[in-house]
This record gives structure tokens, C-alpha cells and sequence, in this order.
């Protein structure tokens, strides 16, 4: 089904944009709550709001009776004012969302894959056009024009240097996910991702500096400053894979051998080379099992989850040493696990100083809601 609308791009005076972004971001408010927070007068008001209507981006939704006596309509985003897209390319899956520009989810769908992919593989980018397919399918016309599209992939993002660090498998993403033309499509990190979701929505809220630290099939740290996302001039801020490890007298760094060593693949095959030979059942199948094994109470299950705790908070410590974050959350399958916790803490105190650590709030949620806010943010930015 064709369910492509012409997104039109608006000249919107300075008022009207402040106007059209609180009620996307903050929810229906009547126009003297709006004269108040914007510091706008009643006629500038008046025009903005007169502007947004003729352009079918607002609409008013009842009356709200104020504190003396009179009502005031209260006014929200127009149900045609246009959606955005996010999108999670996984290791083991990919997930579409669409969601209304005031953060109303609308349409979802999600595909496994049939084998686990570390990178961006044309299997994970077919499925992911797949799932696109289907949201937008669901959503129809009803919503207003497709504004933006994100896709959050563990890659590097979309940069105006080209992507030289950026690896094969991305390239191709734009076309096959067939959006209408025109439609932004931008590649993210998964991890900037998700630190941009705890901090608009998770654990995370109103912190102007925080680090989230992703340990799972691959690890990543994503590092909000002064309360905006650090991207680095090649967009590769946080690549943490990259650390020189390991690093010693006798032994030479090798590329990405941290997350090597971090990563979910080489913790289970410490796991099976630690595992009894005998009487204590079959080794974890997956980091899952392991950690159901430990918090059940098997003793082997849980050394090779501390010794693995102990491991994560060593990076937590790097991160914690070189940017004084204040607060680091955890996240990834493993990273959010409460066993490691504990461990995480005490390890930070005793390399570093002490720090405030936590898991974050979203589950694996995180990234694909941090696609959503970015896209909604971006065309936010590009309407006004």
C-alpha cells in the first residue's frame, strides 16, 4: 500500500516555531499557559497561533477553565501535523516504531533474525525494511506525512565528513527501507541512542552530564555534556572498543580487543572453560542462562559473573577517570543485569573515586525510544 504524503518544509517566524516545539515536547497547553512559559505576548501569541493553524499543525482540543473563572481553549499538535520513524538494527532482531511528533506511539513491528549479527549485515537491512513496511502499513495516511526517519545501528553515525570510519553495511540503508522521496534518513548509534532515551525519559532525566555504558554482544559508551550528546569530530565518541587492550609489559593491544574481551561471546567461553567437568548440569547456553544460574544460586555462575562485574567496572573506571561523568549508567543485556551491580561499585571506588553508578530505566527499549526522540527532534528542526 502506497501511504506516502508530501512532508512540506515551513517558513515559520521565530514565535511559531517556539510555540509548535512546547506543545510537541510538553503536551496540549491553552495560549495564556504558552504566553507564560514562552515569554510571549498576547498578540504575538495570537499571530503564532493563527500561523499553526492555518497550516493545519495545531488544533484545539475543548476548553480548560482557569483559575479565574474563564476558559481557554487548549490546543495540541493536529492529528495530520506528521509522524517520525525509528528504527533498532540488533544483534539478534530489528524493531520499527512510528511515533506522532508529540511522542504518541502509533505503529510498531519487529523481525528476528535467524542468526546473531554483530554488524550491519544485508540480512538485518532487508529485515528491517521489512518491519517498515509493515509499520507504515499500519499507520496509513491518518497521521500526516512521514518527517524523519532514524536508524539506530551498532555503527557509527551519519556525519558531514562523509563516514570514512563508518563500516560496509549501512551504505544501502536509505534505499531499502523505500520511504518517500525527501524523507531524512540518518544512521545513529545504537549507544548514543539509548543515552539519549535515559536522559530524556530514564534514569537520566535532568542530568547535564552523565555517561551510559553498554555491555552486551559488543560494548559502547554514550556521553551526554552539558546536557546535548558528545558525537566527536568523526562521530566516534565512546567507541570504547577501541581502547588499546591489552595493554602490559609482555602483551601488545590488538583492535577492538576490548570489546573482545568484554563482549557476550568471550564471557561464555570463560564460562565454559570455569564450568565443572561434572555434577554441576550443562554449561549457560547464552549470557541469559548464566545469569539465571548465578541468581539461582549456582556457585561457578556466579565467579564467572563477579570476575565478569569486576571486568566491566575496570571500563567504568576509564570512563570515570577521563570525563568525571557524575553519573554512569549502565545498559546492554549484560550491562543492566542487577548482579553486576554491586561489583561495578566497588571496583569504580577502588580505581577511580567514587561515583554514582546505576542501571538504566528503559530496558531494551532504550534505543529504539532514543531513534524516536531524535527523529522527532530533527524534524521539529527541519519544520521550523
Amino acid at each position: 500500500m502506497d501511504t506516502s504524503v508530501t512532508a512540506d518544509r515551513f517558513d515559520l517566524p521565530a514565535s511559531a516555531r517556539a510555540v509548535l516545539r512546547a506543545l510537541a515536547v510538553d503536551g496540549p497547553a491553552t495560549r495564556p499557559q504558552l504566553s507564560e512559559v514562552l515569554a510571549l505576548s498576547r498578540p504575538t501569541m495570537s499571530v503564532a497561533m493563527a500561523e499553526l493553524s492555518r497550516l493545519g499543525l495545531v488544533a484545539g482540543q475543548g476548553s480548560s477553565r482557569g483559575a479565574t473563572g474563564r476558559s481557554a481553549v487548549v490546543y495540541s499538535l493536529a492529528s495530520r501535523a506528521g509522524h517520525v520513524l525509528g528504527v533498532e538494527i540488533g544483534a539478534t532482531g530489528v524493531r520499527a516504531a512510528a511515533y506522532t511528533l508529540d511522542g504518541r506511539e502509533i505503529g510498531s513491528a519487529q523481525e528476528r533474525l535467524p542468526s546473531d549479527h554483530p554488524t550491519v549485515t544485508p540480512e538485518a537491512v532487508e529485515a528491517a525494511a521489512g518491519a517498515v513496511r509493515t509499520v507504515r502499513d499500519t499507520v496509513g495516511g491518518r497521521h500526516g506525512p512521514l518527517r524523519e526517519v532514524v536508524v539506530a545501528a551498532p555503527t557509527l553515525p551519519t556525519t558531514e565528513r562523509g563516514g570514512t570510519l563508518r563500516p560496509d553495511g549501512t551504505a544501502g540503508i536509505t534505499d531499502a527501507l523505500a520511504v518517500p522521496p525527501g524523507v531524512p534518513v540518518r544512521v545513529e548509534n545504537n549507544v548514543n541512542c539509548a543515552a539519549v532515551a535515559e536522559h530524556r525519559f530514564g534514569v537520566a532525566r535532568n542530568q547535564q552530564m552523565f555517561a551510559y555504558i553498554q555491555v552486551g554482544v559488543k560494548i559502547g559508551v554514550g556521553i551526554v555534556l552539558d546536557g546535548r550528546l558528545m558525537n566527536g569530530a568523526n562521530g566516534a565518541a565512546g567507541e570504547a572498543a577501541m581502547l588499546p587492550f591489552p595493554w602490559s609489559e609482555s602483551q601488545q593491544p590488538r583492535r577492538a580487543g576490548l570489546e573482545r574481551f568484554l563482549g557476550s561471546d568471550a564471557l561464555m567461553e570463560r564460562c565454559a572453560a570455569a564450568w565443572p567437568a561434572a555434577g554441576a548440569g550443562p554449561v549457560p547456553r547464552d549470557a541469559k542462562a548464566l545469569f539465571e544460574a548465578a541468581a539461582g544460586g549456582h556457585a561457578t555462575a556466579r565467579r564467572v559473573v563477579d570476575r565478569h562485574a569486576t571486568d566491566i567496572g575496570r571500563l567504568v573506571a576509564a570512563v570515570v577517570a577521563l570525563i568525571d561523568p557524575g553519573l554512569v549508567v549502565l545498559g546492554g543485556g549484560v550491562g543492566q543485569n542487577q548482579l553486576v551491580l554491586l561489583e561495578v561499585r566497588r571496583t569504580v571506588r577502588e580505581l577511580a573515586w567514587d561515583t554514582e553508578v546505576t542501571v538504566g530505566g528503559l530496558g531494551d527499549r532504550a534505543t529504539l525510544l532514543g531513534a524516536v526522540h531524535l527523529a522527532g527532534s530533527r524534524a521539529l528542526d527541519s519544520m521550523a
